[in-house]
């Protein structure tokens, strides 16, 4: 375990909901999320970069940000519309992204790693549901930003809230399928696509290249009965990752960014299974004990182009196990033991050589989630 990680609090994350309905098809919704404490100024000590670095935000360990705020029409069940600032569903999270519908004591790990979670963007959305069991999601929303791409969160801190207002260059467009195939709403299986070129959208137009992102994955979460089991496969594509890391890191120091190396590719693999075992010891309970086992793998740089150097540190998995337990169906007390495995290897500290095994993290993490 790296000796300089501490134990710490954290206040994670806080989500309130405004909405009003406007008719019975016209309705507003918004979310206001408070992360980590609030803001302020704040030091942030990154340990995972390869020799530490310090980082001072304009925030108390977090943020408050405007998530949601939009309007939706509900026209058809085949055809509605929302317009506003938005959530974007891609992945198996942004549909189970209560603390109730996932294991970990924080946002599961590969996911967080390589997209922004949670997504929200300024568009439009198209979805509707079709054959009673299908439901599809549409969207042209605002781009990333290639600036903020690195060699250890890939396209993450693309996405844009360092500034004001989002730059609107080039716009996005995903798209999401999911076929519900069990009694809970949380029994689904489905894809997501989304592609973006972030060149343009950089703060300044110092690349004339186009760097597109592309997106495309699967997922399937299963939730019927005591058994609970989900995951999810990424790939990810950027152009010219070669050019967007030269044009990085050549960026002030101002703009906040890592300015290291972009990869080529970026791979994630993810899936966690528990099942709820107190109907064994105690039937009458209404309570819920969930112990539950995870496994994450994820790439950053599962391939590079021209000059760039494959840094094997960003290659990485964690086995993580833990429990649930629910002492209310929307409270949940959660506890959970991950081991992170980096694809860097060890040095001696008395030889200075590689010792030949890899680096690990081993963690520990408790928390209390709740939802109403």
């Amino acid at each position: 375990t790296d000796p300089s990680l501490k134990n710490k609090f954290d206040p994670e994350r806080l989500n309130l909901y405004l909405s009003y309905q406007f008719t019975d098809k016209i309705s507003f919704k918004s979310e206001i999320e408070f992360e980590h404490g609030g803001t302020g100024v704040a030091l942030e000590y990154d340990t995972q970069e390869e020799f530490g670095e310090f980082a001072q935000e304009v925030e108390k360990g977090g943020e408050v940000k405007l998530e949601q705020a939009h309007i939706n029409f509900q026209i058809q069940p085949y055809f509605n519309i929302r317009a506003g600032r938005l959530k974007v569903y891609f992945g198996v999270f942004s549909s189970l992204d209560e603390p109730t519908k996932y294991f970990t004591a924080h946002r599961p790990e590969m996911e967080n790693a390589i997209l922004p979670l949670g997504w929200y963007e300024n568009g439009i959305e198209f979805y509707g549901t079709f054959a009673k069991r299908f439901m599809y999601r549409a969207y042209v929303v605002s781009g990333l930003d290639a600036s903020g791409f690195s060699s250890r969160n890939w396209i993450k801190w693309g996405y844009q809230t360092k500034f004001d207002m989002a730059t609107a260059e080039s716009f996005a467009f995903a798209g999401r399928l999911d076929y519900k195939f069990g009694t809970h709403k949380d029994t689904f299986v489905g894809l997501s696509a989304y592609i973006n070129d972030a060149a343009a959208n950089r703060p300044k137009n110092d690349m004339k290249q186009s760097a597109y992102v592309t997106l495309v994955e699967g997922h399937i979460s299963y939730n019927e009965k005591n058994l609970r089991f989900n995951a999810m496969g990424l790939y990810g594509n950027l152009e010219n990752s070669n050019i967007v890391s030269q044009k990085n890191a050549n960026l002030s120091n101002n703009l906040g960014v890592k300015r290291t190396p972009v990869g080529k590719n970026a791979l994630g693999f993810s899936a966690e299974v528990g099942y709820n075992i107190l109907p064994l010891i105690s039937p009458e309970s209404k309570q819920m004990l969930y112990p539950f086992m995870r496994y994450d793998y994820y790439d950053t740089m599962q391939d590079v182009e021209g000059s760039i150097i494959d840094n094997p540190r960003w290659q990485r998995s964690a086995i993580t196990g833990g429990f649930n337990w629910f002492v209310h169906p929307k409270i949940v007390i959660k506890a959970h033991y991950s081991d992170r495995r980096l694809g860097s290897e060890n040095y001696d500290q008395a030889t200075l050589q590689l010792t030949g095994k890899k680096q690990h993290e081993r963690t520990f993490s408790t928390g209390i989630g709740f939802e109403f």
